[in-house]
């Protein structure tokens, strides 16, 4: 049973693409009964998308992103794969979520006050992990650079002078960053099952082989299947005055990262949610759900 939250809490976001409907649930859940007692928040890829809107209270945002942009070709199509927009057009999500379910940066300009907020992305010159501060004048470019997959989609993304690319690489799951920044008290929401490990993959080598002329880079592609195992080893662990408590599924979504059905985000949605929901009863926290 998790123990009571106590002292400093911080929330880790998993990325997961689409799904990232899982922990929109969550989130939402978490929205609908006021919890928001974090001093620090960190999130990649898809995961800081959710995360953001979380963090400025506007509930069920992230379920109708994902819903209008799951069967929409302008995103993603393999037609593009080849082309300027790349598989996955991150020009027309960013253009898309401005337009049509814009962050309210004015409500997340409060909501964050005494907080502090970073996205993961990772360095097109060494690979390691760069932790973008998050503010409400480069919000929207950290989420694309969190957001920007080798090979998927195209076009570098250039913030704070640094050419970055999709966080998951590097630091998949912070919650070693959290730790660094004091948190005592950790939930972690994942998008895949606890037992899941990665193997070795043909787009690893490729990406590693792509980038030979960076070692460190080239590196961190042909062995990102260890660097996520051995985050998902140190969550089993025990750690000394440090309480994590994981929100993941029990099995694998039926959602996948690049394709799903309107039934399948649903379900996970749902799933997400009943999970948010059963993590605020353990922690007595009482519930004021949205309709």
């Amino acid at each position: 049973m998790i123990k009571p939250l106590r002292k400093k809490y911080g929330l880790v976001v998993q990325g997961g693409t689409l799904r990232s409907i899982f922990t929109s649930g969550v989130l939402d859940a978490f929205i609908s009964a006021g919890f928001n007692p974090f001093k620090y928040v960190v999130g990649v890829s898809g995961g800081a998308m959710c995360m953001s809107y979380y963090l400025a209270n506007q509930y069920k945002i992230t379920y109708k992103i994902m819903h209008e942009l799951a069967n929409d070709d302008k995103f993603m199509n393999w037609l593009n794969m080849f082309s300027e927009e790349g598989y996955i057009n991150l020009n027309y999500l960013d253009e898309f979520t401005k337009r049509k379910f814009p962050l309210d940066l004015k409500k997340l300009t409060k909501k964050i006050r005494n907080k502090k907020i970073e996205i993961v992305t990772t360095s097109l010159e060494d690979g390691r992990p760069i932790y973008l501060r998050a503010k409400t004048n480069n919000w929207y470019k950290s989420l694309k650079a969190s957001a920007s997959i080798p090979f998927v989609t195209k076009g570098e993304v250039v913030i704070e002078n640094l050419k970055v690319m999709d966080g998951g690489w590097s630091d998949p799951i912070p919650i070693k960053r959290a730790i660094e920044n004091k948190c005592t008290d950790i939930i972690v929401i994942r998008t895949l099952p606890k037992f899941h490990r990665e193997k070795w993959s043909y787009f690893g080598k490729f990406g590693g082989f792509w980038h030979r002329s960076s070692p460190l880079l080239s590196k961190r592609f042909h062995q990102d299947y260890v660097f996520y195992n051995e985050i998902a080893d140190f969550l089993e662990m025990d750690h000394e005055g440090i309480n994590i408590h994981q929100i993941t599924p029990e099995d694998y979504l039926k959602t996948s990262s690049y394709s799903t059905s309107t039934k399948n985000l649903n379900e996970d949605y749902r799933l997400g949610m009943e999970m948010g929901i059963n993590l605020l009863e353990m922690l007595k926290v009482k519930k004021k759900l949205f309709s």
